[in-house]
């Protein structure tokens, strides 16, 4: 098998919105020597299938009816096949994205949503195509304005997408998702660390606290999420800190104090070894 490549959203520029609408086709076409290999991104993708297909994800191919909505994690091999038509809508977004307006919000998404458990796809009734018609509309408006507010306003109608998808995933199987005791365990590994943002602890601590042991843990948070329980906790970390240089309303070294770390240069070197700059930089990059 070839090497799966992962891609990014605008990795390191954050003066980017972090989010993309593209018309589906249009994009397969352009890009159809990678999207049709297996593939990873660092970025959450909402695929809109608007004709019947099939589409490849987590080395299973799945058979999609028409108006089909499709759910991509970070870090899952996916990639689009090649006898499909691959119409409809396809959206791109960063953790970032979110997280900047409601961290809440985030959370609650990459656990309902984009948890990698049960179908990671919705059909959408005829009532749910004219809703989700109407937002998509009204996104791809908000996108040819650029003025302060837009972030905003993209924000706002992304999460009311998103919710609607939730309701009906929801409906579907979220009382039989939260059935299976080894879901349950990662949803609350994860709920956890959200808790414990704002200080510093190992997994060992985290399987105490939900009486397991390290190594099962480990083994359903690579299983579930797609990486080690300490890139989980450090990507939660991380996402906070942006958050947190992003508002600009504290300094770095009173940011670095409020995560936890001993000392602001520490807090320096840990955010530029996950990200590649340092906060100041991150700041600097912001418009």
């Amino acid at each position: 098998m070839d090497e799966v490549k992962k891609y990014y959203l605008h990795k390191d520029d954050f003066s980017k919105l972090h989010f993309e609408i593209n018309d589906l086709q249009s994009y397969f076409q352009k890009h159809r020597d990678h999207a049709s290999k297996a593939h990873t991104h660092g970025f959450y993708q909402f695929i809109w299938f608007q004709s019947k297909g099939r589409h490849y994800i987590d080395y299973e191919i799945i058979e999609h009816e028409p108006n089909t909505v499709v759910f991509i994690n970070t870090n899952q091999i996916h990639y689009f096949c090649t006898d499909s038509i691959n119409d409809g809508v396809l959206i791109h977004f960063n953790d970032f994205f979110v997280n900047q307006f409601n961290q809440e919000l985030a959370q609650r998404f990459s656990l309902s949503i984009f948890n990698e458990i049960g179908k990671p796809y919705i059909q959408l009734k005829q009532d749910e195509v004219s809703r989700f018609r109407n937002v998509i509309d009204l996104i791809n408006e908000e996108i040819a304005i650029s003025d302060k507010l837009q972030k905003e306003q993209l924000f706002f109608l992304f999460c009311s997408l998103l919710l609607s998808a939730e309701r009906i995933k929801c409906k579907n199987e979220i009382k039989e998702l939260y059935k299976n005791p080894d879901f349950m365990l990662v949803y609350s590994f994860k709920k956890e660390v959200y808790k414990h943002k704002n200080t510093f602890h190992k997994i060992d601590f985290y399987s105490q606290l939900l009486n397991t042991n390290s190594k099962k843990l480990t083994t359903l948070v690579k299983q579930y999420l797609g990486d080690t329980p300490a890139v989980v906790i450090q990507s939660i970390k991380i996402l906070e800190a942006k958050r947190k240089l992003a508002n600009k309303q504290s300094s770095i070294q009173e940011i670095a104090f409020d995560l936890g770390f001993d000392q602001p240069t520490y807090f320096t070197k840990y955010f530029k070894k996950a990200t590649g700059i340092t906060p100041k930089e991150f700041q600097s990059l912001l418009p």
